[in-house]
């Protein structure tokens, strides 16, 4: 027999168990997001928004018979969701550090902007579940391979732009020589 007086046996609190994970979803404005997660989504969704809008602009622009100041704020437009891609993500990413996601607008500061970038990618979350939700998944091979195509890109684009002058000016000084040699 059950008292009809007693408080009832339901949980009345939020509260997250450590081991409790849940899966992020690219275009999410909420949730955390953890470092690999941050650098692929913000790298994927930007790709893609400079592809979309680039073939905008490019038509927009022609449509607009060579009107120089129409490509250029179509262009200007043009950032206006790459920067919203970068808050969002950006207070993602805050959220996994414990921290408020207002922070997110110190990427809008020139200079500093910088540092909390590389505070953002380097910074580590929280192991478990903290004040905005519990832990991220684990990534998947996509996420993984996403994040480390935009450091070997840099990688290799810092090496081509050292190795393709040099290797020009090797050239020149070879033919120079082999002219000037008499055959």
């Amino acid at each position: 027999m059950s008292n009809p007086y007693a408080a009832p046996d339901a949980v009345l609190s939020d509260v997250v168990g450590d081991d409790e994970t849940y899966e992020p979803k690219v275009f999410s404005v909420h949730g955390r997001i953890g470092r690999l997660r941050y650098l692929a989504y913000t790298w994927a969704v930007t790709m893609l928004l400079m592809i979309v809008l680039g073939i905008v602009t490019a038509i927009a622009t022609v449509a607009a018979s060579g009107n120089k100041t129409i490509g250029m704020v179509m262009i200007g437009l043009m950032y206006i969701p790459m920067i919203a891609v970068s808050l969002i993500m950006a207070k993602r990413r805050f959220n996994d550090l414990n921290s408020s996601g207002w922070l997110s607008l110190l990427m809008l500061v020139p200079f500093l902007n910088f540092f909390v970038a590389l505070y953002l990618i380097f910074g580590s979350g929280t192991p478990g579940a903290n004040d905005y939700g519990p832990k991220p998944s684990k990534n998947s091979g996509l996420v993984i391979a996403f994040a480390w195509i935009l450091p070997v890109i840099a990688i290799i684009g810092i090496l081509a732009a050292i190795a393709i002058p040099q290797y020009q000016h090797y050239v020149m000084r070879a033919k120079a020589a082999s002219a000037q040699q008499p055959h």
